[in-house]
């Protein structure tokens, strides 16, 4: 696993997505899941996990 990867996996834990370096689609989900668990939004968190694991990079395809 890639260092970046690693770092993200251990701030969002085991069960959240992890966005793949140098996209942005996935960039932007991450930074929303963020400022959503920074105000305390753990429904927002959860559709922004769900675009994250729909988003085709979670499918192999790149």
């Amino acid at each position: 696993m890639a260092a970046a990867a690693q770092q993200q996996a251990e701030r969002t834990g085991p069960l959240e997505p992890v966005p793949m370096s140098g996209c942005g689609v996935c960039l932007a989900l991450a930074t929303a899941r963020e400022s959503a668990r920074k105000i305390g939004d753990p429904c927002a968190v959860a559709v922004q996990n769900e675009e994250l694991r729909n988003h085709p990079h979670r499918r192999g395809t790149a």
